[in-house]
Formats: C-alpha cells, structure tokens, sequence
C-alpha cells in the first residue's frame, strides 16, 4: 500500500536521492568524474526545484512511502485540474505496479473533484507507456516533451 506524505525540510536529502537516481544511467554515460557530476547534478536539481516553484506556486511535493520506506516523490497543482508536475521512484521500485498505484491514486481523486488530471512527459520516457494505458491521451506537442489528459467519466449512470 502506498502512502503519500508531504515533503518537509528534512526530505531534501531523499529528494535529492532520488533526482540522482534519476540521472545516473544519463550521467554514468558521460564518464565524469564522481564529484563533479554530484555538484553538477545537485546545481540542477536546486534548479529545478526553484524552477517548479516559479512556474507553480501553489505546488506540493509528496514523499511517496511503501511499506514504512521512501521510495520516490511527487509533486502536484491543484487548481481546475490536477497538473502531475513531476513523479519518481526509486529505481529499484520501478515496474512493480506503485507507479500505477500512485497515478490511479490521482485519477481516484480526479474523478471525486470532477476535474481532469494533465502532464507533460518527454516522448522517450517509458513511463509514457504508463499513462497511456491508464487512459491519457496526448492533447498537445511541444518537443521533445507530451501534454497529456486523463479525464474522469461524469456521465450519469441510467438505470433501465
């Protein structure tokens, strides 16, 4: 069972973690020098951290927990629509359903407000795959990356 928590001061060093374990099949092909692909990386998490503040103001990030353990994060707008900003999770907790536990999770809530979950996702990322299978369908292009909508079902159900 999955169990999301929000991130505190104290998470920063998971989350950072986790943007690492990330990047590490991208930046293990580069061939740096360990030292100076952590600073480099940790500039760009730091980055992007401020980045999703700017853009998202009213953003919060979720420490997702499985079994009393942290094995990735999310973070999500609220507002006419649930905007999936961002998901990750632990490489060695890839591929064994959380992911979809943690998305239908959001398509639960979705369905309760009556409004649409979006994201956007680079077009390579297999977790495009996810998404699709759980009903997204692509609303837009802006390369490399994929808007994408899921949108509950608001039709009555008639009794005949």
């Amino acid at each position: 069972m999955l169990v999301l928590e929000f991130a505190i001061p104290e998470d920063d060093s998971f989350l950072f973690e986790i943007y690492l374990d990330s990047r590490r099949e991208e930046m293990d092909a580069w061939g740096w020098p360990a030292g100076e692909t952590k600073a480099f990386l940790r500039m760009q998490f730091d980055l992007q951290t401020r980045s999703y503040a700017i853009q998202f103001p009213n953003a919060v990030t979720q420490v997702i927990m499985h079994e009393g353990k942290k094995i990735g994060r999310m973070i999500v707008s609220r507002s006419h629509s649930i905007h999936l900003i961002d998901i990750s999770l632990l490489t060695a907790y890839r591929n064994r359903g959380l992911g979809t536990g943690a998305m239908t999770g959001l398509q639960q809530e979705a369905t309760q407000a009556g409004i649409p979950v979006k994201l956007s996702v680079l077009g390579n990322n297999p977790a495009k795959l996810l998404y699709e299978r759980l009903g997204f369908k692509a609303i837009g292009e802006a390369f490399p990356y994929i808007s994408m909508s899921w949108e509950p079902d608001m039709r009555e159900e008639k009794i005949i």
